[in-house]
C-alpha cells in the first residue's frame, strides 16, 4: 500500500487560487510517502520553493518523495490530507466570503485538481482521505515513539475545534481519545498573543525561549496569574486575548523590530515561558495519574518548546518521553499517511532513529557541476572522497565557521548534521560571530551542542527519564565542570539544547565530531541550521553555495570539495543576471510630496511585507529589461567605484535578503 500524505493549502507559485491568502492558512506545507507501513520519504515544501513556512500546495515535495521512493505517481493508492474535510470546507468558505468574485470549489475538488496539476494523476476522489488534524499529529508521534502503550498528547494553536487532545495509545496503533480542550484554551495562541509586545511575530516563538533565561519571571508573574487559572483534575483556563490590552494598560511599551532587547522584554519572555511550563506540567501530571501511563509522546507546535520539554524530562513525571522531531504541521503529513495505512491494517511501529528523509545533496560528480557553475563567486579545492569529515574537523579546530552539507536532508525544523553550520564550542566569540555576521540575528539566540552519544552523560546532566536526545528536542543542564569549556553553546542559565550523534544512524557527522574530539579532547561541536536570516535551511549544493556567498562563513564542505567565498564579489555581481524571488514583487509606491519610490516588496510574511526601496537603475534591470535577462554590466556599469559601488552593494543586499537571486 502506497500512501502520500500532504499538508499545505491549495495555491502554487504560478498563481494563487485565492488572492492574498493569509500566511497562517495551512502553513508548513510538506509531503510524506509511506509504503506498507514504512516511511520512505518526507520533505518540507519550503526546502524546495525557498519560502519559509510556506503554505503553498506541496508540488515540489510530493514529486521529490516519489523520486526518493523510485515510484511513479500512478503507483499511489491513497492520499491523506492533514485536516478534516468538513472543517477545511468551512475554512475555505470564510475565504470565499472575502473574495466574492472567485470560483467556489470544495476541498476535495481542490486536492484532486492540485494532484492532477502536480503529478499528472487523476485519482478518484474516494482515494483522498481527510484525517482530523490532531489525529494526524497524535498518530505520527505514537507510531514513531516505538511505544506499545502510552499517552499521546497534542498541543498546538488549534486543530479543528480543539487546541489540546489527549489520547491513550495501545498495541497495533490503536488510539483512544480521552479528552479535548477547546480553542479558547489554546496554549499555542496564548504564547503567540504576547509576541507583538516583544517585537516578534508568528513563527518567532522559539526566540522567546532564547530570551527567557535572561529575565526574571517573578517581575510579571502576577500579571500572567491574572490570566491563567490551574483548576482541579487537570483543568485550566487561559485568557490570551486579554494579555495585550492588560500590558498596554500597564504601560508596557512594545519593542520595535530591530531595537535592542530590554530588561522588561527578557522579564516578560521569562514569565511567559514559565507560565506555559506550569500549565503543561499541570495537564500532563493529571493524565499520568488518571491513566497510570508512565510513557508519553508529544506533538503539535507547542511540543517544539524545548525548554518545556526539558522541564518535563528533568521532573521525572514519566519514565519515558518521546517528542516528535517534526511536531509542527509539516509533520502532520507523515502522521496522516501513517494513520491512513493503519486504518487499512498496515501498521509498523518502531522507534524513530533519524529523520534524514529528504533529497540527497548529491555525489561528488553532482556537486562538482554546482561548484564549477559558481566559480565567479567561489574558490574551491577537491578533497579525497571519504575524508570530508576529517577535513571539516580540522577547519573547526582551526577556528573556522563552516557550512556542512551531506547526504539526505532532515525532515523538520532542526539541522541535525546534514545541513548545518558548525563551529568550535570552546570559543565564546563564535556565538557572537555566528549571530551577528553569519545568521544576522538577535544577539541572545543560543546555539545547540552536538555531542557524541557515548560522551553524553560526561558533559550533560541527564536524569532517569528515558528519551531519545537525537533531535534537539530538550533543553538540559550542562555539567558545571564543562560550562567554561563550552561557552559558545552554554546558555546564560547553564543550559543547552542538546543533540546526541551516534555512529549507526548519523555516521559521517559522528566521524566529524570524533575527529574534533581527537584533536581537542572535546566531544562537542556547535551546530546550527545552515541558512541565513531570510531563507529556509539549504537543500541543494547550489543553495549551500548561495548561502556561503552571502554570509561570512569561512568555508563550505561538500562531498569531494572545500569551497570558499572569493574576497571580492564585485565583478561577479556586475556580470550576474538577477531575477526576482518567486515570493517577491516589484511595484511603484507613490507618496504625497515625494518622488515615486520604487520598491521591492516581499509578499511572504517572514519579512513582514517590508518594502525595500531600489534605485532607478535596478528598477530598470528588474522590470524594463526583464528579470533573468540582463546584468548590470549589460546596462553599461563597469568598475566598482563611486555610484557603481553603491549599485553592487544594493544588489548584494537584495540577494542577501533573498528578494532577488543572482545566477552566475
Amino acid at each position: 500500500m502506497i500512501t502520500l500524505g500532504i499538508t499545505g493549502s491549495f495555491s502554487d507559485l504560478g498563481g494563487e487560487f485565492l488572492p492574498a491568502l493569509p500566511d497562517w492558512f495551512y502553513h508548513d506545507a510538506a509531503a510524506a510517502l509511506v509504503v506498507d507501513g514504512k516511511v520512505v520519504a518526507a520533505v518540507e515544501e519550503e526546502r524546495l520553493n525557498r519560502i519559509k513556512h510556506t503554505n503553498k500546495f506541496p508540488h515540489h515535495a510530493a514529486r521529490a518523495c516519489l523520486d526518493l521512493g523510485g515510484l511513479r505517481a500512478a503507483d499511489i493508492d491513497s492520499v491523506a490530507f492533514f485536516f478534516g474535510e468538513e472543517y477545511t470546507d468551512l475554512e475555505l468558505g470564510y475565504q470565499y466570503l472575502e473574495h466574492p468574485d472567485e470560483q467556489i470549489r470544495s476541498a476535495r475538488e481542490l486536492v484532486t485538481a492540485r494532484l492532477q496539476e502536480s503529478l499528472g494523476i487523476d485519482l478518484p476522489q474516494e482515494a483522498i482521505t481527510f484525517v482530523p488534524h490532531h489525529v494526524s499529529h497524535a498518530f505520527g508521534t505514537f507510531a514513531d515513539s516505538g511505544f506499545d502503550s502510552g499517552l499521546a498528547v497534542v498541543m498546538d494553536g488549534n486543530g479543528e475545534s480543539e487546541s489540546i487532545s489527549v489520547f491513550q495509545g495501545s498495541a497495533g496503533g490503536k488510539l483512544d481519545l480521552l479528552k479535548t480542550y477547546e480553542v479558547s484554551r489554546s496554549l499555542g495562541h496564548f504564547y503567540l498573543a504576547t509576541l507583538p509586545l516583544l517585537g516578534f511575530r508568528r513563527f518567532d516563538e522559539y526566540k522567546v525561549m532564547g530570551l527567557a533565561p535572561y529575565g526574571d519571571p517573578d517581575v510579571y508573574r502576577a500579571d500572567f496569574d491574572r490570566h491563567v487559572q490551574l483548576l482541579p483534575d487537570g483543568e485550566f483556563q487561559v485568557a490570551g486575548d486579554a494579555l495585550l490590552e492588560h500590558f498596554l494598560r500597564r504601560g508596557y511599551r512594545p519593542r520595535r523590530r530591530g531595537e535592542p532587547t530590554r530588561a522588561e522584554d527578557a522579564n516578560l519572555a521569562a514569565a511567559l515561558q514559565q507560565t506555559l511550563e506550569r500549565v503543561v506540567m499541570h495537564l500532563l501530571r493529571h493524565w499520568r495519574d488518571e491513566t497510570g501511563e508512565r510513557r508519553v509522546c508529544l506533538s503539535g507546535g507547542v511540543a517544539h518548546n524545548s525548554s518545556a520539554n526539558g522541564r518535563l524530562l528533568a521532573s521525572g513525571t514519566f519514565d519515558e518521553v518521546f517528542v516528535h522531531p517534526a511536531s509542527h504541521d509539516a509533520g502532520a503529513a507523515l502522521g496522516a499517511a501513517q494513520s491512513l495505512q493503519s486504518a487499512a491494517g498496515v501498521f509498523d511501529s518502531k522507534r524513530l532513529r533519524h529523520v534524514f528523509l529528504g533529497p540527497d545533496v548529491g555525489s561528488r560528480d553532482t556537486v562538482s557541476a554546482s561548484v564549477r557553475r559558481w566559480e565567479p563567486f567561489v574558490e574551491w579545492e577537491p578533497v579525497e572522497s571519504g575524508s570530508e569529515a576529517e577535513v571539516a574537523a580540522e577547519l573547526i579546530d582551526d577556528g573556522r565557521v563552516i557550512g556542512w552539507a551531506w547526504g539526505r536532508s532532515e525532515f523538520g525544523p532542526r539541522a541535525l548534521g546534514h545541513r548545518s553550520i558548525l563551529a568550535d564550542p570552546r570559543l565564546a566569540e563564535n556565538r557572537d560571530r555566528v549571530n551577528a555576521v553569519v545568521k544576522k540575528r538577535e544577539e541572545f539566540r543560543p546555539f545547540a551542542p552536538a555531542v557524541l552519544r557515548e560522551h553524553l552523560e560526561e558533559v550533560f546532566e541527564i536524569g532517569h527519564t528515558r528519551a531519545p536526545l537525537d533531535f534537539m528536542s530538550y533543553v538540559v543542564q550542562v555539567r558545571k565542570e564543562w560550562r567554561d569549556r563550552l561557552p559558545a553553546v552554554v546558555h546564560v542559565d547553564g543550559s543547552a539544547r542538546v543533540q546526541t550523534v551516534d555512529s549507526q544512524h548519523n555516521p559521517t557527522f559522528w566521524r566529524l565530531i570524533r575527529g574534533f574530539h581527537e584533536r581537542t579532547g572535546v566531544p562537542v561541536v556547535l551546530n546550527t541550521s545552515f541558512n541565513n536570516f531570510a531563507e529556509p535551511i539549504v537543500q541543494t549544493a547550489d543553495d549551500a553555495i548561495r548561502c556561503l556567498a552571502t554570509t561570512a562563513l569561512d568555508a563550505l564542505v561538500l562531498p569531494g570539495y572545500v569551497v570558499r567565498r572569493r574576497a571580492d564579489l564585485a565583478e561577479a555581481i556586475l556580470h550576474s543576471v538577477p531575477s526576482l524571488h518567486p515570493s517577491a514583487e516589484l511595484r511603484r509606491v507613490f507618496r504625497p510630496g515625494h518622488h515615486p519610490a520604487m520598491r521591492t516588496v516581499v509578499t511572504f510574511h517572514y519579512a513582514g511585507a517590508r518594502a525595500v526601496e531600489v534605485s532607478p537603475m535596478l528598477w530598470d534591470l528588474l522590470v524594463d529589461g526583464g528579470p533573468g535577462r540582463r546584468s548590470l554590466a549589460d546596462l553599461g556599469v563597469s568598475g566598482t567605484e563611486g555610484e557603481n559601488t553603491r549599485l553592487v552593494d544594493e544588489l548584494l543586499h537584495l540577494w542577501e535578503c533573498r528578494l532577488v537571486d543572482l545566477a552566475p
